[in-house]
């Protein structure tokens, strides 16, 4: 009789030396095997259903969450007022680096009303417009024509400069206020949801959480051109105006729909 080593080989000789040890390993081996040949394929097919799963479009409801930047409650992100003599040209800059955009949410558009002092302008103004004349008890004057530009581009704004849904400029000599828009995140038209396809949440998302749009400042030139009424009232050589910006920030959210 050889002596035993310990080797692998020696084990097994051992365990298969006699008639007897290997009626009693013998169906032990096969049903391992086989239970692991069972356990192998499933385990493939599993990962081949989970890899066709992943790589399934699929359809994603994408709702947005939309807001002014508001730090004291008035819907409002920046207010802004001075009076302007006649003939006067000022830029006005709003800084975005000072509003705190929350957390989640992107830049996607930023709205300017251009306020006159006349009917539409400050709170407190009292009188009516009657075919650009305002006329109030202190007499009749001539509706002043201004005008307002929004100003830059990505060098100064990082927005959609050339966007169908922007309004850079406008005027008005009747009174009336001037509503000027950027649209500064891509493609980002007032949603408030659609169906996007992709093959997960994450993708699904991804055309909705770039950084960097709606950083910079908002320059906004106003010219006043005081237009001189016939009729009775103090002179008029200047204006008041107010400019309100309003920053819309959005969180998107995605949820499943179907599968392809």
């Amino acid at each position: 009789m050889s002596d035993f080593d310990g080797s692998f080989g020696a084990i097994i000789s051992n365990l298969f030396k006699d008639n007897g040890t290997k009626a009693a390993y013998l169906p032990c081996v096969l049903a391992s095997a086989l239970i692991f040949s069972y356990t192998s394929a499933d385990l493939v097919l599993n990962q081949t259903d989970l890899v066709d799963y992943v790589k399934t479009e699929k359809t994603w409801n994408i709702v947005f969450e939309n807001n002014v930047v508001d730090d004291n409650g008035d819907n409002l992100t920046f207010e802004f007022d001075d009076i302007w003599a006649d003939g006067d040209v000022k830029v006005i800059d709003f800084f975005l680096d000072d509003i705190s955009v929350d957390d989640g949410h992107f830049v996607g558009y930023i709205d300017v009303k251009v306020i006159p002092e006349e009917c539409n302008g400050r709170t407190g103004s009292e009188g009516r417009c009657e075919n650009g004349i305002w006329i109030s008890d202190g007499g009749e004057w001539e509706c002043d024509s201004i005008s307002a530009t929004l100003l830059g581009d990505n060098s100064t704004l990082t927005g959609q400069w050339f966007d169908s849904g922007n309004t850079l400029s406008g005027s008005d000599s009747d009174c009336e206020p001037i509503y000027l828009r950027i649209v500064t995140y891509p493609n980002y038209n007032l949603h408030q949801s659609f169906n996007q396809t992709a093959v997960n949440e994450y993708q699904a998302l991804s055309p909705w959480t770039v950084e960097g749009w709606g950083d910079g400042v908002v320059s906004v030139q106003i010219n006043l051109d005081v237009n001189t009424y016939g009729g009775f009232g103090p002179a008029d050589d200047s204006e008041e105006i107010t400019i309100l910006v309003s920053v819309h920030q959005f969180n998107p959210t995605a949820s499943l729909v179907s599968e392809q």
